[in-house]
């Protein structure tokens, strides 16, 4: 996982100075590149997405990233957020920079992490989007560092009954800590200005939550804006890179996912529930999504 994001060194585990997992769910990673003495040049991987949610803090040196094209610099202290919607590429890295990498899947964030802050998560959306780092106070960044390490504690009780359900709270605990630090400060407490697109997105997302269960066509949506399909699903790729059609499928399978887990609900009311014409199709659409059957998802 770490090999897609960071840079190509030849011996990437040279400089992995910690490392550790929750199953694919999420990982903690920690880089110490003043480690690295092989006189081969660094590569740099091409520009790329990923469906995950991921930090970086930068605990020594400095490191030169791209997110949505647009460049940064990231000084010590500074932790950058990559969102599943950026396109990133680090482009430089100083010889003696230590970084702490901790990454989140998107299907764990979306059944563990969902988090409203007020009335306006769109607003939220679009203000971390467009600001995706932050340069934090020491006693701040230690304060998150500290986090880390708890939740790297956890990773360890492989025969703790609720697991999990530790890593989830400490986890959204640690983004909540973040958020605290990052919206403390006045220059980050503003309204950001959306263009016609970014407001066209951030009125499909509330539609979709409301209607997913049972509006399954991309045409639902778009006459709700009053726009085509077409111009519908060009907007939501330029926006997030997934189509209106991705988008969808990717809400119906978080509901699946949520409802599966309610005790006696059966699989036939989850498919009822959420408009598939019987369970036979919808379970060939949740193992097409998931690679589970809506049994074994239920039984794991």
């Amino acid at each position: 996982m770490e090999s897609e994001l960071l840079p190509n060194i030849g011996r990437v585990k040279d400089v992995i100075v910690y490392h550790d997992n929750f199953k694919d769910d999420t990982l903690i990673l920690e880089f110490d590149y003043s480690l690295y003495r092989e006189t081969k040049p660094i590569v740099f991987p091409p520009p790329s997405r990923h469906e995950a949610l991921t930090f970086l803090g930068i605990m020594a040196g400095e490191l030169d990233i791209s997110v949505d094209y647009s460049p940064y610099r990231i000084p010590v202290h500074g932790i950058v957020w990559i969102m599943p919607t950026h396109i990133m590429q680090i482009t430089d890295i100083a010889p003696d920079t230590k970084i702490w990498m901790l990454r989140i899947s998107k299907s764990f964030m979306d059944d563990n992490l969902q988090q409203k802050f007020g009335n306006t998560p769109m607003i939220l959306y679009m203000q971390l989007k467009k600001n995706p780092y932050s340069v934090f106070d020491p006693e701040e960044f230690k304060s998150l560092y500290n986090s880390l390490q708890v939740i790297r504690e956890k990773f360890k009780l492989h025969a703790h009954l609720y697991q999990k359900e530790m890593i989830r709270i400490f986890l959204k605990a640690f983004v909540l800590d973040m958020a605290h630090f990052f919206f403390r400060k006045k220059d980050n407490l503003f309204t950001p200005q959306l263009t016609r697109k970014e407001e066209l997105f951030a009125d499909f997302l509330p539609l979709l939550s409301t209607h997913c269960r049972e509006q399954h066509a991309v045409s639902f949506y778009a006459d709700k804006l009053h726009i085509t399909p077409q111009y519908l699903s060009l907007i939501l790729r330029e926006q997030s890179g997934r189509s209106a059609s991705q988008w969808i499928q990717s809400a119906l399978v978080v509901e699946a996912r949520r409802m599966l887990k309610i005790p006696r609900t059966t699989i036939q009311k989850v498919a009822d529930d959420l408009h598939f014409p019987d369970q036979s199709t919808f379970g060939k659409f949740f193992k097409k999504h998931t690679g589970f059957s809506p049994f074994s998802f239920r039984k794991s």
